[in-house]
Formats: structure tokens, C-alpha cells, sequence
């Protein structure tokens, strides 16, 4: 199954040896990279779960999109937001999270500037544990605006800002995944130092 942050269409990309269906974020120039993931014809990734997709390889052992069910769970997060001059996106883990429990399987970077130089913001595919959280800090968001967590508990994604991250915690009847504290002006923050950037 594939959780995604983005809403986003296949398009019907041209090459060389013919056409082929893609679902593509980020973007290609300088300083950017696309990630395109063939897939069927006309499918549609929805913001939030999606049961019948799942990930697979292509015989050159890139990932693609399948429909089918499965249990694993695959995470397609975009930190796309507002002109990125105000905060470059990126995605975030725990930095007690190993390798094993997060696989990245692609990667696409999307930029402002001709040269991509003002600001990035970053797009990723993962295999998730069915345990663990993710944060997105959306570019361009600025200072104050918050992050994006998405809290993964028994193979569903919860999303949830710093705010209400106890709230979700309590509900689902599970430990705090990391620190939160209380800034300056009252408002629930993350411990940077325990957060590093994929």
C-alpha cells in the first residue's frame, strides 16, 4: 500500500523506444532531479492512503508503480510548498531510526532560480516500518509555520502537527516517537537535535 502527502496524475511521458505512463514530482534542470515512477495508464495516486497501489521493481531494478494489495507500506512525501526563498522543504527522520527501518528507494528535488540556487524543496519514495514518524517541513512555509508529522503506528499513517502529536500518541495508546518542548511563545516545538534531514 502506498501513502502519499500529494495528490498526483500519471502522464504519458515520450522517448526514444516509445511512450510509457509516469508519475513524476520534482523536476529536471540545475540543481533539481525528477522522480518518475512507471506506472499503469491513468493512474491516480490520492493524498492519504492507497490500498491497491503498491511499489515493485523494473527489470532494470528501478522502482514502479504497481496496483495490487499487499501489506508493506510505501511512503511518497513531498516538501513542495511556497517559493522556497522563505525555507528550503525537507524530509525528516529520527535520527535513532536505522537504515533498516527506513529504505529510500528514490529521490527528486525540485528548486527555485535558474540555477535551483534560491531554494529546494525535496520529494521522496520509502519503505516504512509499520512502526515510526516522519516530518515534512514544506518549503517555502517560513519561520513559525508547522511541520508535517506523519506518525506510522501498526501499519497506518497518522498525520498531526507538534501540537497535537500527544493527542495522537494518547488516542492510538503509544509512546511519544520523540521530545517535544514549549517555545519562547508558548507554541509545542520539535527537538531539532534529534532530527536528521534524508
Amino acid at each position: 500500500m502506498l501513502y502519499s502527502n500529494v495528490a498526483v496524475n500519471s502522464e504519458v511521458r515520450s522517448f526514444e523506444f516509445g511512450e510509457i505512463s509516469q508519475v513524476c514530482l520534482g523536476e529536471k534542470g540545475r540543481n533539481r532531479q525528477l522522480l518518475a515512477l512507471t506506472c499503469p495508464t491513468e493512474t491516480e495516486v490520492k493524498k492519504g492512503m492507497n490500498p491497491g497501489i503498491t511499489i515493485g521493481l523494473t527489470k532494470s531494478g528501478k522502482p514502479r508503480i504497481f496496483t495490487k494489495e499487499d501489506n508493506q507500506l510505501y511512503m511518497l512525501l513531498s516538501s513542495k510548498g511556497g517559493y522556497t526563498r522563505r525555507g528550503n522543504g525537507s524530509i525528516q527522520l529520527l535520527q535513532s531510526a536505522s537504515g533498516e527501518d527506513y529504505q529510500i528507494l528514490a529521490r527528486g528535488r525540485g528548486a527555485d532560480g535558474d540555477a535551483g540556487r534560491i531554494g529546494h524543496w525535496d520529494v521522496i519514495l520509502l519503505k516504512a516500518p509499520a512502526e515510526g514518524i516522519v516530518r515534512v517541513r514544506t518549503g517555502g512555509a517560513g519561520y513559525g509555520t508547522p511541520s508535517d508529522l506523519y506518525l506510522i503506528h501498526d501499519n497506518h499513517v497518522h498525520h498531526c502537527h507538534p501540537d497535537s502529536l500527544q493527542d495522537c500518541c494518547d488516542q492510538l495508546d503509544i509512546e511519544l516517537p520523540c521530545s517535544i518542548l514549549q517555545g519562547d511563545d508558548g507554541d509545542i516545538v520539535l527537538d531539532q537535535d534529534e532530527w536528521g534531514i534524508v
